[in-house]
């Protein structure tokens, strides 16, 4: 039996051989006319066998996996949304404290200049009342020393005035 299909393929071959003019040509397989029935049929029986596999235990696999790997890059992209949003939230917090507390700090320098200039201008008076006071102090001791020098002055003029009689005096007796 097993010579019976050899035998049949043995005679298309002859039959294509004798169509040909008699040459014994060889043909690539998937060109030979011949051969595409029994191709079409394992053409069909691979494709179905493939279609059921892929279909029954590697698509479901597949497609697995690209759902968690949606869902991850979902989550993962929701994530960094939820990060973003906070750290805006806390750039926007930094820039409102930052911003108080310069505010606060200037507040601050404003008021120790303030008090610094209170400070400044209450030392400024007692310093000029201090002047002042020794300026009226020293034109009193200057007043004081005038009258005693102008009371002297007489007393110094009635001596001086005594010495010069007596000088011209004893100058004409002799």
């Amino acid at each position: 039996m097993a010579d019976a299909p050899t035998g049949a393929a043995d005679a298309a071959h002859a039959a294509a051989d004798a169509a040909h003019g008699g040459a014994h040509e060889a043909s690539f397989p998937p060109f030979d006319a011949t051969l595409f029935a029994s191709q079409l049929v394992w053409f069909a029986i691979t494709f179905g066998v493939l279609y059921f596999v892929l279909s029954r235990f590697v698509l479901p696999k597949v497609q697995t996996v690209l759902d968690n790997r949606a869902a991850t890059l979902k989550g993962d992209l929701d994530a960094a949304a939820a990060e973003s949003a906070a750290a805006e939230a806390a750039r926007v917090e930094m820039e409102r404290t930052s911003a108080s507390a310069r505010a606060e700090a200037r507040r601050m320098i404003d008021e120790e200049r303030a008090a610094a200039s209170a400070a400044l201008a209450a030392d400024q008076a007692k310093a000029d009342a201090e002047l002042a006071a020794q300026g009226a102090a020293a034109e009193k001791r200057i007043a004081d020393t005038r009258g005693k020098a102008m009371a002297d002055v007489s007393a110094l003029a009635d001596d001086l005035a005594r010495d010069i009689v007596q000088r011209l005096t004893r100058g004409a007796a002799a």
